[in-house]
């Protein structure tokens, strides 16, 4: 019989927990909160953590490392991926530098591990088609809003034989997302055997998601279906996705609460022989 690998995605939200982004969210961090989503974490007996999300800042010669304590807590080896830097100011003095990205945690050896920047679109791309449903609709990127759009990537691994990716797509642009998309599933073009998890910022049967169609989505329920929400604001954009390897049906984890605005979501794969 296979051996299992159980994997857990959340997107943690730098601890800070829920509720609207505030300005100045470093200076929210929450050790407490932390430590409360690694005791969540550590009853799950994971081998694989994938985080989004995860904040390394310096603030004022304090280092907060979200998935480096986490990592300590756990007991587990840690990789970590970033393509987003931005100074840490307070009133009109920078007064450190922070890091916002994913993490990999595994209590098996982790291999190999590489961080691929995810595209983004072009200056003059709308971030919404005009006449959609949005309020950036017929915006171009070169015209909105600074924050509408921040570096992603995916950072993947080898554990136990399985090449695994956590990654966080944009979330606002869907023509953004689907370049997002395409470049993850070039990122395991020689992995044989694959997981893809994190929050893709789309429900599963978005066109945006196309490119990850030939994957198996871990979810059972059809898409819409209620067991798939996984955001404190009724949203299904956390996944779980395998590749030449079988996955027990994915569940949603919603007894933590809020720890986050999202919740943790969990499967069991089959590590090939």
């Amino acid at each position: 019989m296979a051996a299992a690998l159980r994997v857990v995605s959340w997107n943690i939200r730098a601890a800070i927990g829920p509720g609207p982004f505030p300005d100045r969210w470093w200076s929210r961090i929450d050790a407490d909160r932390l430590r409360a989503i690694g005791a969540f974490l550590a009853a799950l007996d994971a081998d694989v953590i994938a985080l989004q999300e995860a904040a390394l800042i310096a603030r004022n010669g304090d280092l907060m490392d979200n998935a480096g304590d986490l990592a300590r807590q756990l007991g587990m080896e840690l990789r970590y991926g970033a393509t987003r830097t931005f100074g840490v100011v307070e009133g009109d003095a920078t007064v450190g530098a922070g890091l916002f990205g994913n993490a990999l945690l595994s209590r098996r050896p982790i291999a190999d591990a590489r961080v691929v920047a995810l595209p983004a679109a072009a200056s003059d791309a709308f971030v919404e088609p005009p006449g959609s449903d949005h309020p950036a609709s017929g915006v171009r990127y070169a015209d909105a809003p600074p924050g509408i759009r921040e570096p992603r990537c995916i950072l993947h691994a080898t554990v136990a034989k399985v090449r695994i990716g956590t990654t966080h797509l944009s979330h606002v642009g869907s023509g953004e997302r689907r370049l997002q998309a395409e470049a993850t599933v070039a990122a395991f073009a020689n992995s044989p055997a694959a997981l893809l998890v994190g929050d893709l910022n789309a429900p599963i049967e978005s066109v945006e998601l196309t490119p990850l169609a030939s994957w198996t989505d871990a979810f059972v329920a059809p898409p819409g279906d209620a067991s798939r929400v996984s955001t404190d604001d009724g949203s299904s954009i956390d996944h779980l996705l395998a590749r030449g390897m079988s996955i027990s049906p994915a569940r949603v984890l919603r007894d933590a609460g809020d720890l986050s605005d999202h919740y943790p979501v969990t499967a069991d794969a089959a590590v090939p022989s």
